[in-house]
């Protein structure tokens, strides 16, 4: 996850900025809110190359945040991958990529919260869960693939 803690880091220096929404904007990602299923926070699609978020319009502040940082993640991370295709055709783990998208948002969020990550090794999950308003067991995953 190491790798994934410097993918956040070189974003972010090269952008600007930490917040997702700004990221987005700066990478030309469009943002679409919609009605889903209450089981599906969000999506990300391509179309004609242009990257989508699509979110769940009924989620919190703190929900759409820690969702558009784990698509942005995705879209980062995983270019040219399809997870539909993937787990009906080829038997691949798409948890993989999910947990990678986690561990992304996780270091995003907390770069946003903390401005640096210089200290955040004396915290405990809990308090980073806290600090960043990221759900504690994403919090944890991220420290345990460390």
């Amino acid at each position: 996850m190491k790798k994934i803690e410097k993918r956040v880091k070189a974003l972010v220096e090269e952008y600007g900025t930490a917040e997702p929404l700004e990221l987005c904007e700066e990478m030309g990602i469009t943002i679409v809110e919609h009605e889903l299923p209450s089981c599906v926070n969000g999506f990300t699609v391509r179309m004609n190359e242009m990257p989508f978020i699509v979110l769940n319009d009924a989620l919190n502040d703190d929900e759409r945040r820690v969702t558009m940082a784990h698509e942005l993640g995705h879209i980062v991370l995983h270019r040219g991958t399809n997870s539909i295709e993937l787990s009906c055709n080829t038997g691949f783990c798409v948890t993989k990529y999910e947990r990678e998208a986690d561990c992304f948002a996780v270091f995003l969020l907390m770069q946003a919260e903390l401005t640096s990550f210089e200290g955040y090794e004396c915290l405990t999950t809990e308090e980073v869960s806290k600090m960043a308003h990221i759900p504690h067991d994403m919090v944890e995953q991220a420290f345990a693939d460390d």
